[in-house]
């Protein structure tokens, strides 16, 4: 009898248990409510910046020839000696190039001035037409003569053609030389540039270019303007083109050739970009999203979106996949789900620092 009243308690209990169950046999679990900052799209216009990595190249770098040959007499630079705009870089013995212009002006007066007996004798129609242009046909030819030998002189001094630096020597004093052959190379530091190379999805944006800074840490140099010079219309053998921005070489820069520079350039969003946090974007394999949230349902949506050139202060312009005025999840977008039900987080007050009261 007293084992008969144990298994009923045990029954009973049983059935007590059982009945706290719901219908699937599980325990019912409580939804999952996480916290998330949200941001309301907007359609302000802002300016798109995209950063070049580059280096700094001298304008132009050019080797320097004589126009004649001849021992070289004279050559007293030597790399990285500064040189102004016509100033006498190396000399050519001047000898012969002397003893020419003796002979064709001794020659030319002489010429002249049967030239100038004849004028005469023609003007008094003393003689005919024909024997005036052989006098004249020689003294145009002994005038030219002696004028290119004139040159030639002038032609034995080799003068720089701007201010610059002396990059290379490629002769030494006393060395026979020939016409057109390297002496020395000079570097125009006047102005310098920035050399980068971007890709096709880049190209349309810089060429749009509304302004641009350059940054060369190593010369101290910091948002210092700089133009737009060209863009490269065909592609290099990695696909990329070049670019290049110019900026006066101003006397109290420390900026030389070879150094490493980087350029921001801005350009002017089109007006139907809308602007969102950068925060909010995520990516999935090739595929750019944003979590949208719906107040009413208080529930997320994954939505696909394109986006421009990323904007300054950490906004990116999206061109399509939202609308103005949707709200967007700037926070935790990698812990959400699909349909998840989230409550947007209140912004602290500005006498609440931090959200800490």
């Amino acid at each position: 009898m007293q084992i008969r009243n144990i298994l009923l308690v045990v029954a009973v209990a049983i059935l007590a248990l059982s009945g706290c169950k719901s219908s699937t046999g599980e325990a019912p679990l409580a939804e999952t409510i996480k916290y998330v900052k949200v941001e309301t799209i907007n359609d302000g216009v802002v300016q798109n910046s995209m950063t070049l990595n580059g280096k700094v190249k001298e304008k132009s770098l050019t080797s320097l020839s004589f126009r004649v040959g001849g021992p070289l007499k004279k050559l007293n630079v030597k790399p990285g000696d500064y040189v102004r705009g016509g100033q006498v870089i190396a000399e050519i013995d001047k000898r012969d190039y002397e003893l020419q212009v003796a002979t064709t002006k001794a020659q030319f007066e002489q010429v002249e001035g049967e030239y100038n007996r004849y004028k005469q004798l023609i003007e008094q129609n003393k003689i005919p037409e024909n024997t005036f242009e052989k006098i004249k046909s020689g003294y145009l030819m002994a005038k030219t003569a002696y004028e290119n030998a004139q040159n030639q002189l002038r032609d034995t001094e080799l003068k720089a053609p701007f201010s610059g630096y002396i990059y290379e020597k490629f002769a030494e004093n006393f060395q026979t030389v020939g016409a057109g052959m390297p002496i020395v190379s000079i570097i125009d530091n006047s102005h310098l540039e920035v050399v980068a190379s971007v890709s096709e999805s880049q190209l349309n944006k810089v060429k749009n270019d509304q302004e641009s800074f350059v940054n060369v840490a190593n010369a101290g140099i910091t948002k210092m303007p700089v133009d737009l010079f060209s863009v490269g219309e065909k592609a290099k053998k990695d696909g990329l083109y070049e670019v290049k921005f110019s900026f006066e070489n101003q006397n109290q820069m420390n900026v030389v050739p070879g150094m490493t520079a980087e350029v921001t350039v801005f350009c002017k969003a089109e007006a139907n970009h809308l602007s969102v946090s950068q925060t909010a974007i995520f990516h999935e394999k090739t595929t750019t999203y944003v979590w949208i949230f719906n107040p009413s349902t208080s529930k997320v949506e994954k939505r696909e979106v394109t986006i421009s050139l990323d904007g300054t202060k950490g906004r990116v312009n999206l061109v399509s996949g939202v609308q103005n005025g949707e709200q967007v999840v700037t926070a935790g977008v990698h812990y959400l789900v699909e349909g998840q039900k989230v409550k947007p987080l209140e912004n602290p007050s500005v006498t609440n620092i931090g959200g800490l009261l």
